[in-house]
């Protein structure tokens, strides 16, 4: 019994440890024509990161599009460069590095780091998804990383505020008809 408990640890102790890439909002809900940040995050990969490209889906007529930020923990000896192109709701976002060495790309990246950062507009109410697709990982020795899940990101939008009506308003008509009655 005691060798199932120790098996069953040292599974789930390997299963928290899994990679994940995800979208990670600033804040939890927006208003229109906020600005929305959403991070493209690596997590639980600790051997060096030397590229990605993926896909992400957003719905336009929702979320204007402003702008890309790589990094900041991808490169260790130079700024931080990638490329982007915006087709439609869809955004194609890469960086690749080929000249820093796998130990000092894993020293400068750590277990949780930021991919890229999206910024958008918010254009109307609902919730609307930021969808990850076409995930390639590239590792510091030119391999492509296989064994990863990801997430996407909700961004909720709050709808205009709908004024409440005074109290006395809404009874005037009941007070009007009672009045009438008695007339």
């Amino acid at each position: 019994m005691k060798k199932l408990i120790a098996l069953f640890a040292l599974c789930l102790t390997f299963s928290s440890q899994a990679t994940v890439i995800k979208v990670e909002l600033d804040k939890a809900q927006y208003q229109k024509d906020e600005l929305v940040q959403a991070q493209i995050r690596l997590q639980g990969y600790e051997d060096g990161l030397a590229g990605f490209k993926l896909d992400l889906s957003y719905w336009s007529a929702a979320l204007g599009f402003e702008s890309v930020v790589f990094g900041p923990h991808f490169l260790p000896t130079e700024d931080n460069f990638g490329v982007y192109s915006k087709n439609g709701s869809k955004l194609t976002i890469s960086e690749l590095n080929l000249f820093d060495l796998v130990w000092d790309l894993a020293d400068v990246q750590g277990p949780d780091f930021t991919l890229a950062t999206i910024t958008f507009k918010a254009l109307s109410s609902g919730v609307h998804k930021l969808t990850l697709s076409k995930i390639e990982l590239t590792d510091g020795w030119g391999d492509k990383v296989t064994d990863f899940s990801s997430q996407n990101g909700l961004v909720n939008v709050a709808g205009p505020a709908i004024p409440a009506p005074a109290t006395a308003l809404l009874l005037l008509p009941a007070l009007l008809m009672l009045a009438r009655r008695r007339a």
